[in-house]
């Protein structure tokens, strides 16, 4: 299945699920609420449920690891290019830092959006925005914004920086910490990628089957 293409194909707002179609909270706000609730403290399970249901709504799929895997989908914008995962199951990998949070960066975040896009987060219905078309617009916020530099910060690899570089990070990465406990994950940081913390639960659950 080839990747859309967000210039000329209509974006999702359903998803195939055993042949049968389900209607998707397909906007930003539905997918910022699911990430927020993943990193969450709650038990696994009531995460996953948390967020089929902000997902789907009321109608739920009965088929509970496809509905899942069809969220994932979602989540990360479209399908995989060919061959992709199995080359990331056999690539070496790294612990690097999370580079934001939905909840605790709320403001920098919608004020990157009106400083940039002139987009009013707060005002925009979730419908207004596809989560796929947020989901590039995050990813393409200038590098001068205050958001893109905390981000810088807390990502950036200091392994060769001279002495006064690498102390001014890490006095602004202890600055700029994330308070919540899922602060370091094994995982890209690019935004799409972000689901990564659902996809091991999943592999999990499939495995203790």
């Amino acid at each position: 299945m080839r990747q859309y293409n967000i210039n000329v194909d209509e974006l999702p707002k359903k998803v195939i699920i055993d042949g049968e179609p389900f209607a998707v909270n397909y906007g930003f706000r539905t997918c910022m609420l699911i990430e927020i609730c993943m990193f969450g403290d709650l038990p696994d399970e009531e995460k996953i449920a948390n967020a089929l249901h902000l997902f789907y709504g009321e109608r739920i799929p009965n088929n509970r690891d496809e509905a899942i895997k069809a969220m994932l989908w979602f989540y990360a914008c479209g399908p995989e290019e060919d061959g992709q995962d199995s080359a990331k199951a056999t690539a070496p990998k790294r612990a690097i830092r999370r580079a934001y949070c939905f909840d605790q960066d709320a403001p920098m975040i919608y004020a990157a959006f009106m400083s940039q896009y002139r987009i009013d987060l707060n005002q925009t219905l979730s419908c207004e925005l596809h989560w796929w078309k947020f989901v590039a617009m995050f990813e393409s916020l200038d590098e001068n914004l205050l958001l893109s530099r905390i981000m810088y910060y807390r990502t950036a690899d200091t392994r060769g920086m001279g002495k006064k570089q690498k102390s001014h990070i890490e006095k602004m990465r202890a600055l700029y910490a994330l308070k919540d406990p899922e602060s370091s994950l094994d995982s890209k940081t690019k935004l799409a990628r972000r689901n990564a913390a659902m996809k091991e639960y999943v592999r999990k659950r499939m495995e203790g089957k």
